[in-house]
């Protein structure tokens, strides 16, 4: 009596076979407990979820309105800003001309 490459191929396939199988089970029974602890923590914080939730509306529509607020505010202040530019050039020629002419009364003759 002998024993064949083939029986012996066949019965390291069957190792391998059961050996995933385990492993296979043993994932899957992680996988049940990790769904377990995660109904727990949802069953534990159910109503402050349930709370939450039925804010979220109101929320986002305070968020949209907030971001309208600061567009229409940006937008303002960069008028702003212009309108601050233009009038500062206009000060600086006011300041410049004011210059000349005191020179030109007071320094006339240097």
């Amino acid at each position: 009596m002998y024993i064949s490459i083939y029986d012996i191929a066949i019965g390291i396939v069957f190792l391998i076979v059961v050996a995933i199988g385990i492993y296979l089970i043993h994932v899957i029974r992680k996988i049940l407990f990790i769904l377990d602890d995660i109904k727990r923590i949802l069953n534990a914080n159910e109503m402050g979820l349930k709370e939450t939730i039925s804010l979220l509306p109101t929320v986002l529509e305070n968020v949209n309105q907030i971001a309208a607020s600061v567009k229409e505010t940006a937008s303002q202040a960069n008028d702003v800003m212009y309108d601050v530019k233009v009038e500062w050039e206009t000060l600086i020629i006011y300041a410049k001309a004011v210059g000349q002419i005191v020179r030109a009364i007071f320094f006339k003759g240097k």
